[in-house]
């Protein structure tokens, strides 16, 4: 590998590991406004992702012991962001589903983000959106597949 492309894959790496932590740094400010641990904020964002979720499910996004989502569903479900329903086939399984009306309180605090992006990206060609569509969906991935690798193995690196 060239030094050029060397270089510029590690400006490129360390760009993407900047634009993750601006990113926590955004959601932080969100979960603040809303009086919302970050934590308790990415429960809320997996529900609005994907609708209704067992608490498992919710564990396993977050990364969170069941124990701490059970806590956190408490927490959510005490301000009125997330209700418990009973499941209609095995009414011992509880499903967490997102307070609607209280959805339209987080969409306003990311508009300006969406204004942003929608400009910036404004600037590419759809083959262009096409490969970092690819690339953020394998950076996606890999960081799963991590995340799961040092869960299970922490001396693992």
């Amino acid at each position: 590998m060239s030094r050029s492309r060397q270089a510029l894959i590690a400006e490129l790496q360390a760009t993407l590991t900047q634009a993750v932590t601006d990113a926590i740094l955004v959601q932080q400010a969100v979960a603040d406004r809303l009086g919302l641990g970050l934590a308790d904020f990415k429960c809320l964002t997996a529900l609005l992702e994907q609708g209704s979720s067992t608490a498992g499910d919710l564990a396993q996004r977050t990364g969170l012991t069941s124990g701490a989502v059970t806590r956190m569903i408490d927490r959510l479900e005490r301000a009125g962001w997330v209700r418990r329903i009973h499941d209609t086939v095995d009414r011992r399984r509880v499903i967490v589903e997102p307070v609607h009306a209280r959805l339209g309180e987080v969409e306003p605090l990311f508009d300006g983000m969406a204004a942003g992006w929608n400009a910036a990206l404004a600037d590419y060609d759809d083959a262009q959106l096409r490969v970092l569509l690819d690339l953020f969906g394998r950076m996606r991935t890999l960081a799963r597949e991590q995340a799961a690798i040092i869960r299970a193995d922490p001396s693992s690196t």
